[in-house]
């Protein structure tokens, strides 16, 4: 492979060179800084340090290419596999040095590691600044990697869900459009500058972006901006609940709509603060909750309701006549259900339904997060039926499950002992409302299910339907515990035992009775190990978990941070600070990418759980490991300082920041 950098280092284009010269596949591009490089075949290994991009490179098939990735890329599922080299302000150079890049993607706000990676590997940096830059800097990495067609098509999907949101919104009076601000910041209010893509974001589903002539990624807000603003709706993303706070505080803002409707909106950061692959996604959903009310009326929708590509799922057992995953549109938006009819009428036991008798259909439906509020406007029945209609089934033939987890991320996994087995098909989220029983106080969030259809190949009597139900929650719970999934609302403290919202749906089956399916069985232990299995997958799928994932990905699953651990409060999406202030910062997220030091954080979270179920009451000999672990980091004693002070971190894992904040105090 060649690569070739000219000059032009200083200049910011938008509008992208693509010159294909007359050898082999030879590509050369010209970068948002305009730096040109050459590259005679697609990169082999590449090092993606910035999030939007990493979601890109995947969705459109060169996934297999990544080598390294931020702490932050967790979307798709397979970035998780990837080699963690640092955050996205500060990476370590000598990490994505070892990973033998052929070709790293940064950001313009990434200087330090631009000027230290400059010259020792090929550099493409992308900067869009607003959608359709976006749009360019795909179709470029596409031609770039030798995925056009996966670029093209994820262009080509964005660029049509923003024409619906555009027709749909159309027919809303200017009186009655939404004024809507995007909240950011930690210790103050802030939210994007006048030229950022987030304007543009909310401008594109039909809400009023507010009209400050200041420009940059971040600004401040005056209070007497907001006042003159008065949003309809406040929307941010994870910590920007701080900022929150400040504004429900403070006897000013009572009187705002947002503040006095409690109009406050949180969706996941990765769609927020990215202008990639899932902006079509974003805006329908922001979209959707800003007008639900005229979403919701039948007369304007622009497509009817129906299934437009029906997938056959295989599955070898005698009463199932087919099976399918069916991709449709429901309320103009994307809804897949996954749908088994029977041979003949056949006996299930459902959790959401109970008992059911001559049912022939059963299946599990993906609501999307565009629904769910609709869902509260025209009632849950009503939706059923709706889908029903859809799917061309009746009601009182048909029994279904109902999940925010999507569709095409489920799992089917079958357990097999001589002429038995069982076939389980399962969906799985468990980052919304993932909760410990006997812990947690019970209260409705929107569906983050865990829904699981058994279909044994052997007639269940009504006694061992009843006990594989116990069966199977007690794999899917093993499955979770297994992969230190947190409960969502005391993560610190809390393994979650299951999602707020699961389900669990079994059919009778036919041919050889089987009258029990506790553990001591054999179709009890099938069921079990079905379930573990099809879980675990389908979590992986949908959030990307995995039992050997990063300690930041298991710092994260308890809404912790290395800001958090350094008691840094500065705001990650405030770029003229570089995302993360203090010196600490940087020194524990690079201390933290050496395993031992990792390994040293997970057993302190593993070591937190034991002391607070009390299985473990004298921290002694651990205590002097801390200590160990201090003196090691700084290279000789330390001294017997606090740095976490009396914060909520459990004992164990307070003792091990500790050490590691004093090893980086006092090191040599």
């Amino acid at each position: 492979m060649t690569w070739i950098r000219r000059g032009m280092a200083g200049a910011v284009l938008t509008l992208f060179l693509f010159v294909f010269l007359p050898v082999a596949r030879a590509v050369t591009i010209t970068d948002s800084a305009g730096r040109t490089v050459t590259f005679d075949q697609p990169p082999a290994r590449v090092v993606s340090l910035v999030p939007s991009l990493t979601e890109a490179l995947f969705v459109m098939g060169a996934g297999d290419h990544v080598v390294g990735v931020t702490l932050h890329d967790t979307w798709p599922a397979a970035a998780n596999t990837k080699t963690v080299v640092g955050g996205f302000f500060r990476p370590s150079v000598d990490k994505v040095l070892s990973l033998t890049p052929d070709l790293v993607f940064v950001s313009g706000i990434q200087k330090e590691m631009i000027d230290a990676l400059e010259g020792a590997v090929p550099l493409v940096q992308l900067d869009p600044g607003s959608v359709d830059e976006s749009f360019g800097q795909m179709r470029l990495m596409g031609r770039l990697m030798g995925c056009e067609a996966g670029a093209e098509k994820i262009i080509t999907d964005n660029r049509q869900i923003l024409t619906d949101i555009r027709k749909k919104t159309a027919a809303i009076p200017a009186d009655k459009r939404k004024r809507v601000m995007r909240l950011m910041g930690r210790t103050s209010i802030m939210t994007p500058g006048a030229d950022s893509f987030q304007q543009e974001l909310i401008a594109l589903a039909g809400g009023i972006p507010h009209g400050i002539k200041r420009d940059g990624a971040v600004i401040s807000m005056t209070d007497a901006e907001i006042l003159a603003f008065n949003p309809d709706v406040i929307y941010g993303c994870g910590g920007d609940k701080e900022a929150a706070e400040l504004l429900y505080a403070n006897p000013a803002f009572q009187a705002v709509p947002a503040v006095k409707n409690k109009r406050m909106d949180y969706y996941p950061c990765e769609l927020t603060c990215r202008a990639s692959t899932h902006v079509g996604y974003f805006v329908s959903w922001l979209s959707s909750n800003l007008y639900s009310a005229e979403f919701s009326i039948r007369k304007n929708q622009i497509h009817p309701d129906a299934v437009i590509e029906r997938t056959p799922v295989s599955l070898d057992l005698a009463y199932v006549k087919k099976a399918s995953l069916n991709h449709a549109t429901l309320y103009d938006f994307p809804s897949r259900s996954l749908e088994v009819t029977f041979t003949s009428p056949k006996t299930i036991l459902s959790t959401l339904d109970g008992w059911r008798e001559n049912i022939t259909t059963v299946g599990n439906n993906y609501m999307p997060p565009q629904c769910w509020r609709l869902a509260h406007e025209g009632g849950f029945e009503g939706m059923k039926q709706d889908i029903f209609a859809m799917l061309g089934v009746k009601g009182e033939t048909t029994s279904f499950l109902f999940t925010g987890a999507d569709m095409d991320n489920f799992s089917k996994k079958t357990a097999s002992f001589k002429d038995m087995s069982v076939t389980v098909l399962a969906t799985a989220g468990v980052c919304s409302n993932a909760m410990r029983m006997g812990k947690d106080t019970g209260s409705y969030y929107e569906p983050g299910t865990i829904n699981i259809l058994i279909l044994p190949n052997m007639h269940l009597s009504k006694r061992a339907m009843s006990r594989a139900i116990i069966s199977a929650t007690e794999g899917k719970t093993a499955a979770l515990q297994d992969l230190d999934v947190r409960s969502s609302y005391t993560p610190l403290v809390n393994p979650a035992t299951g999602t707020g919202t699961d389900n669990i749906l079994i059919a009778e089956g036919e041919g050889v009775s089987v009258d029990n399916a506790g553990g001591h069985t054999k179709m009890g232990e099938l069921i079990a190990t079905a379930v573990y299995e099809a879980v675990t997958e389908a979590i992986f799928k949908q959030n990307g978990l995995t039992a050997n994932r990063s300690v930041f990905r298991r710092l994260k699953d308890r809404q912790l941070s290395v800001s958090d651990l350094v008691g840094d409060s500065t705001c990650p999406c405030n770029a003229s600070s570089g995302g993360a202030g203090t010196p600490a910062y940087a020194k524990l997220e690079t201390l933290l990418l050496d395993p031992k030091y990792a390994a040293f954080l997970e057993t302190a979270m593993a070591l937190s759980d034991a002391w607070e179920r009390g299985l473990i009451t004298d921290l002694s000999a651990y205590k002097g490991w801390c200590n160990q672990m201090a003196t090691e980091i700084a290279g000789g004693q330390v001294p017997d300082k606090s740095f976490t002070g009396d914060t909520d971190l459990p004992k164990p894992l307070g003792l091990a920041v500790d050490a590691l904040l004093k090893g980086i105090e006092y090191k040599k």
